[in-house]
C-alpha cells in the first residue's frame, strides 16, 4: 500500500510545473544572479596601491628634515609602500588635487596641514599618518627635553611596534561576507517544500478538492495517507534542494566546506521543516487555497528575510535584539547549521541547530494530524 500510493503521489507533485518553477527553477536563477551580483566580492580583491600624495615643496619642509625622512620611509619602493609622493610647488599641488591626480596635499608648518577635496579611505588614511607623526614627535620632543641624555633608551623603545593582542580562527575558513546569501537562499528553497506540503493537505480534505473527497471515503487509515503524502513531498523536496546545492558547487564554486554528507543532513532537516510548515498551514489556516499559499510565501519570506536573504546583518542584528527569533526561526537555524559547519571545527552548535528544526518539526507535524484528524464531514 505504501509503494502504491508514495509512487502515485510522487507523480502528482512532480506534474504541478508551476511548482516545480517556484521551488526548483526559481532559486537556480535566484542563484545565478546572486553570484553575478557577488562575483567581485568572492576572491577578487583588488591590491592595494600607494595612496598619490602631494607635498608642497616650501623652507619649511626643507628645513624639517625628521619629517622627510618619515615620507621617504613611507614612500620607498617595496612591500611597506604607503604613499606615492610627488614634491612640488604650491600651486601645482593645488592643481594636480584638482584634476584628482592626488589624494591629499601636505603642508608642512605648524602644524602640518593635509589638504583634500572629497572624504574616503586615502584621505581617512594619510590624515591618521600624520596625525601618528604629530603624536610621536610632540612625545620625543618631550622626552628630549626633560631627558636629554635619554635614560634608559625611552626614543628607541618608542620607536619599536608591538602588538598586545592575538588573532584567534576558530578555523582555517577563509572569511567571505556572501556566503550567508546563498546559506539563505539555500534555506528558503528548503522552506519552499511548504508547497508541496500545502498541496498534500489540500488534496487530503475532503471540503477543499475533489481529490480529498475521493480519499477520505478511501478504506486507508488517515495517519498513513498523511505519512505517505509527506514522504513524496519530502523526496522531492530533497532532490531539489540537492540539484541546487550541486549547482552552487560545481558550477557557481559555492564553498560549503568538506563536510558533505553534515551538508545534505541540514538540507534534509530543512526540506522536513518546509513540509511541515505547508502542512500546519493548510491544516490550521481555514480560508482559500490561494490565501492559504499567500500567508505561506509571505511566512516564508520573512523568515527568509531574517535569516539574511536580502541584508547579510541581519541575522546577525536578530541574534543581538531578538535572540529567541533565532531559535524558532527555521530559516535562520538552517543557515545558521551551514554556518557553523563552514566556521567551526566543534560539531555542538551544528547539533544545536538541528535538533531545534527537528523539534519545531515534528511540533508542527504533530499539530497538523491532530487537527485532520478531527475533521469530519457531514455528507460526501
Amino acid at each position: 500500500m505504501f509503494m502504491h500510493i508514495y509512487k502515485y503521489r510522487l507523480r502528482c507533485l512532480a506534474r504541478d510545473r508551476e511548482m516545480v518553477f517556484w521551488t526548483l527553477i526559481f532559486p537556480l536563477i535566484l542563484a545565478t544572479m546572486f553570484h553575478f551580483a557577488f562575483d567581485q566580492l568572492m576572491g577578487r580583491q583588488e591590491a592595494f596601491r600607494p595612496i598619490r600624495t602631494a607635498v608642497v615643496a616650501s623652507d619649511a619642509y626643507r628645513q624639517n628634515v625628521a619629517f622627510r625622512q618619515a615620507l621617504d620611509a613611507l614612500s620607498g619602493p617595496g612591500e611597506g609602500q604607503l604613499i606615492e609622493l610627488t614634491v612640488t610647488d604650491d600651486r601645482e599641488a593645488r592643481r594636480l588635487l584638482a584634476d584628482g591626480a592626488v589624494a591629499g596635499v601636505i603642508t608642512v608648518g605648524d602644524p602640518i596641514g593635509l589638504t583634500v577635496s572629497q572624504s574616503g579611505i586615502e584621505q581617512s588614511i594619510l590624515k591618521a599618518v600624520l596625525d601618528e607623526y604629530a603624536h610621536r614627535y610632540a612625545t620625543v620632543t618631550g622626552i628630549l627635553e626633560e631627558h636629554p641624555a635619554d635614560p634608559g633608551g625611552l626614543l628607541w623603545e618608542l620607536g619599536q611596534m608591538r602588538s598586545y593582542t592575538q588573532q584567534i580562527s576558530f578555523s582555517s575558513a577563509e572569511p567571505d561576507t556572501t556566503l550567508n546569501f546563498f546559506y539563505a537562499l539555500i534555506a528558503m528553497t528548503c522552506l519552499y517544500g511548504g508547497f508541496l506540503g500545502l498541496r498534500n493537505t489540500t488534496d487530503v480534505q475532503a471540503d477543499l478538492s475533489p481529490q480529498g473527497a475521493r480519499r477520505s471515503v478511501a478504506p486507508t487509515h488517515k495517519l498513513g495517507v498523511v505519512l505517505y503524502d509527506s514522504a513524496a513531498a519530502l523526496t522531492i523536496s530533497l532532490a531539489e534542494v540537492t540539484v541546487l546545492l550541486a549547482y552552487l558547487m560545481l558550477a557557481l564554486r559555492v564553498n560549503f566546506g568538506n563536510q558533505v554528507w553534515y551538508v545534505l543532513l541540514t538540507s534534509l532537516a530543512g526540506c522536513i521543516a518546509g513540509v511541515s510548515l505547508g502542512a500546519f498551514i493548510g491544516t490550521f489556516v481555514r480560508k482559500s487555497e490561494n490565501a492559504k499559499t499567500g500567508i505561506l510565501i509571505g511566512t516564508t519570506m520573512t523568515m527568509s528575510f531574517l535569516a539574511g536573504l536580502m541584508i547579510d546583518t541581519m541575522k546577525h542584528t536578530i541574534a543581538r535584539k531578538a535572540p529567541v527569533l533565532s531559535y524558532i526561526n527555521p530559516a535562520a537555524l538552517i543557515t545558521d547549521a551551514f554556518y557553523s559547519l563552514y566556521v567551526f571545527a566543534s560539531h555542538r552548535r551544528f547539533f544545536l541547530n538541528i535538533g531545534l528544526l527537528l523539534l519545531i518539526s515534528g511540533a508542527m507535524c504533530t499539530l497538523s494530524f491532530l487537527r485532520l484528524r478531527r475533521d469530519r464531514y457531514a455528507s460526501l
